[in-house]
């Protein structure tokens, strides 16, 4: 399936932070989704039109991406994959060389999400999202093409 992914604007703001409100436990502010989408250098937010959005930072070779999240209803459509890709490609003219996230291990869909797009786990955090709920830290080299 086709996904149409692009950057996103000021005018998803409103769409980004309804998402992350429905699907995450920790949403980012209204506030903190602006500046990740107009803050301009070292930071990145790609959206896939009414579905689901992924953004990072990065600074010399490295990156973080902070959220991913789709709308339920298009859960298990390849949306996530494809972002995933397309924020890499994107990553990789920025001449990024390692992207690094953190999930919550219970949250089973996307590791296994992380996992087929090559991520695998380099240390946890006990109870970094409360009691009982550890953070996996994962990572992944990818090649810069700049």
């Amino acid at each position: 399936m086709n996904h149409v992914i692009r950057f996103a604007t000021e005018d998803d703001v409103a769409f980004i932070k309804e998402l992350e409100e429905s699907s995450l436990h920790l949403p980012w502010s209204e506030n903190a989704i602006r500046e990740l989408v107009t803050g301009g250098s070292g930071k990145i937010a790609l959206i896939c039109e009414g579905k689901g959005y992924v953004g990072a930072t990065y600074v010399c070779e490295e990156a973080e991406i902070g959220n991913i999240a789709v709308l339920e209803e298009y859960r298990g459509q390849g949306i996530g994959y494809a972002l995933l890709a397309s924020l890499q490609d994107e990553l990789s003219v920025r001449g990024i060389s390692k992207v690094f996230l953190e999930v919550e291990d219970s949250n089973t869909n996307a590791i296994n999400l992380y996992k087929r797009f090559g991520f695998a786990q380099y240390n946890l955090r006990k109870d970094y999202y409360g009691k009982g709920h550890d953070a996996i830290l994962m990572s992944k080299n990818i090649s810069p093409s700049r």
